[in-house]
């Protein structure tokens, strides 16, 4: 199992009991499959397909890949529907969160990233909304979360508020730069003990993969 650096705890994979919007929890994506259709956007060629096989957790995930010369293999939506959630500091209302959690895995390659648009444009808020982990291969603005790209699951639990200040998050996209990358478990929450709940209420199955989980960690990609 690979360790990071930085604060981490090591988790059973698990099956988590959370559907849409639950109390101060927003599913961004997890076990539904028509999410797919909702970042149909590239700018290179990049299959993206629902995997079966590789999961962080329940029964799917979203795999992309694109050949492994290019450096911005993605799928993107900038105005996903029905999404437009303030981040600010003291989340209140049911579309309002402060905090956010994903899974990704990389095979192949050095770098996988996500990122996340205000109010429909990519870049504009601080840090350029972004996290990577690895190689940064498009040269984006963003906050590195972990030097080398994720051979194995990783989950991160992520102050938004703290990395980016306030803004609408309307979109996302998912990029995996080439070759290879996985996508699971996207929530956001009002608080990180929200978010610390969801991941130690799974209950055990029998793993698919190894996983680590992290909060906190690089603040800004150097």
């Amino acid at each position: 199992m690979k360790f990071l650096s930085f604060p981490l705890l090591v988790l059973a994979f698990g099956l988590l009991i959370c559907a849409g919007s639950s109390g101060d929890i927003i599913e961004l994506f997890d076990e539904d499959e028509e999410f797919i259709n909702s970042v149909p956007n590239q700018d290179t060629a990049t299959d993206s397909v629902i995997s079966e096989d590789e999961v962080y957790y329940g029964e799917i995930s979203i795999r992309l890949e694109s050949t492994p010369d290019v450096n911005n293999g993605q799928k993107y939506n900038p105005n996903v529907p029905g999404w437009g959630y303030s981040i600010v500091k003291s989340p209140a209302g049911a579309d309002e969160a402060r905090w956010i959690m994903f899974a990704w895995k990389k095979v192949g390659g050095e770098g996988i990233m996500i990122q996340f648009p205000s109010s429909g444009t990519w870049g504009v808020q601080k840090n350029g909304g972004r996290y990577f982990a690895g190689v940064n291969a498009a040269g984006w603005e963003g906050i590195q979360v972990s030097d080398d790209a994720p051979e194995e699951w990783e989950v991160h639990i992520r102050d938004l508020y703290d990395d980016f200040d306030e803004f609408t998050l309307s979109g996302v996209a998912l990029t995996q730069y080439n070759n290879v990358g996985y996508y699971d478990s996207i929530y956001l929450a009002w608080t990180e003990e929200e978010l610390k709940k969801l991941l130690t209420e799974m209950t055990p199955v029998e793993p698919q993969s190894k996983l680590t989980s992290t909060w906190g960690g690089l603040k800004s990609a150097e």
